[in-house]
């Protein structure tokens, strides 16, 4: 069985969505959903799992990966993700069917996943993407349109498996590091409003000058809040944060 035909099977069981919702524009998907933070360089795509086509692809790809639009397509993906990552794709790829087929549907558009991998790029080195899947559109007929965003983060030097969660949107709840467990646990809460709202600047590379300046607060209000952050965190310093903030949907 090829790696497509792999992928095609397990999105066979994607669940059906019987109520009523409307097919949005490109244009209006990127409003709703791009506004997401991203660490690094990303681009996007808008993939179909029904037609197993890539309906849009942004240019961008071409800066980050080296190929065209018209070159990255499923069977490319398939061909360039690092052979030792390639089983974690498709087991994320069915944790994900499995996760969703288990939702209310009035929940079906509250959860965005995510995971990461090594990807070979045109000129033969290897990057390391984080790839956020946000569905956007369930075809009654079975299938679903989403929002893939591809972000690279091969400037944080990532090492080891790749990692899967289920981040909640909209005030859901989210679930971290679900390739350790056979069932879908809620994250505890790691930080106040406050503190994810610092740390989002800190992943940004703000000093706790700028960051004082920005909230309007004293300076060692801030340092404060970044001593528990790495505490709550269980984090030694700032890179082993930016990481784990963004492989575990923090930001």
């Amino acid at each position: 069985m090829s790696e497509i035909e792999r992928l095609k099977e397990i999105w066979e069981n994607i669940p059906n969505a019987i109520m009523q919702q409307v097919d949005i524009s490109q244009q209006e998907v990127i409003s709703k959903y791009m506004d997401i933070f991203h660490i690094g360089e990303y681009f996007y795509v808008i993939f179909n799992t029904h037609s197993i086509q890539m309906e849009y692809v942004d240019p961008k790809v071409e800066n980050i990966l080296g190929y065209t639009p018209q070159d990255f397509c499923l069977q490319l993906v398939m061909d360039k993700i690092h052979l030792e990552d390639l089983p974690y794709y498709h087991h994320y790829e069915q944790s994900a069917v499995r996760f969703f087929s288990q939702l209310p549907q009035e929940l079906f558009f509250k959860y965005k996943f995510a995971y990461d991998y090594r990807f070979r790029t045109l000129e033969g080195s290897y990057k390391r993407i984080h790839q956020q899947i946000v569905p956007i559109y369930y075809f009654p007929e079975g299938g679903v349109r989403t929002l893939a965003i591809f972000t690279d983060l091969t400037h944080l030097n990532i090492t080891g498996i790749p990692k899967l969660s289920f981040i909640g949107m909209q005030g859901a709840p989210s679930y971290y590091n679900v390739h350790l467990n056979d069932d879908f646990i809620k994250a505890s809460k790691v930080f106040s409003v406050r503190e994810l709202e610092i740390l989002s600047f800190m992943v940004q590379g703000l000093t706790s000058e700028l960051i004082a300046q920005k909230l309007h607060r004293s300076i060692n209000t801030i340092r404060n809040h970044r001593k528990n952050i790495l505490e709550k965190s269980k984090c030694e310093n700032l890179q082993e944060l930016l990481v784990k903030a963004v492989r575990e949907g923090w930001v």
